[in-house]
């Protein structure tokens, strides 16, 4: 008979309004809660955004995306003297260049994604040194490849899909040109016809690959 006895207490506590000013006000402390919260870190991640980009503009290398800033000359620097000679031609053979920076892209490769980037910002020719950062994914080199490319006149688009490759199914970020109706995938080095390349990565269970530009991550390197 006990659940009858608390019943009825709750009941009296409902009908002179104790109980429901009691759950309002927990309800508004809770709401309150999650507000400060939010906007906390709304704050923060603005704050963030724009200490990044203030220190792109200081440095005149622009933030691209994923934390990483463009930092053009200092890439060059990581060519050759023929390769910078291809690159900075007058009338630029497209094919070429992009061999080159999918080339240099392709030869070192990290596996490592972190969270919250902007407190690590990097530079995008890092990725072309010995020593490249361990964030060092499809993702990463393929936003580097398209910023080149499109700083160079070379219209350039970002892909990405879901595909199959030696290591198994999983979601891939490659470069796709199209006056040349090709692809530069610097993850692995590939540069051929866009057909070619959807027989080499094309998911046996046919779950297709997407040919169109998706949001590459902001949050998560």
């Amino acid at each position: 008979m006990r659940w009858l006895g608390n019943l009825i207490f709750i009941l009296m506590l409902w009908s002179h309004g104790t109980f429901a000013f009691s759950c309002i006000d927990t309800f508004k402390k809770l709401a309150g809660m999650v507000l400060d919260k939010t906007a906390l870190i709304a704050i923060a991640g603005g704050g963030a955004w724009a200490v990044s980009e203030s220190v792109g503009q200081y440095h005149q290398t622009p933030l691209v995306g994923l934390s990483i800033y463009f930092d053009y000359e200092n890439i060059l620097s990581y060519l050759t003297a023929e390769e910078r000679s291809v690159v900075l031609a007058e009338l630029k053979d497209a094919k070429k260049i992009i061999e080159i920076f999918n080339n240099h892209l392709s030869r070192r490769s990290g596996d490592n994604a972190e969270m919250w980037p902007y407190l690590k910002p990097l530079m995008a020719s890092q990725y072309f040194s010995d020593h490249p950062p361990e964030t060092n994914m499809c993702r990463h080199k393929a936003l580097i490849l398209k910023t080149i490319l499109n700083h160079l006149g070379i219209e350039a688009q970002l892909r990405t899909g879901t595909v199959d490759g030696d290591s198994g199914r999983g979601e891939h970020v490659w470069v796709y040109v199209p006056s040349l109706k090709s692809v530069a995938d610097p993850m692995n080095g590939i540069f051929v016809d866009e057909a070619s390349y959807d027989k080499l990565f094309h998911p046996s269970l046919n779950l297709g690959i997407t040919h169109l530009a998706k949001p590459v991550g902001i949050m998560a390197r």
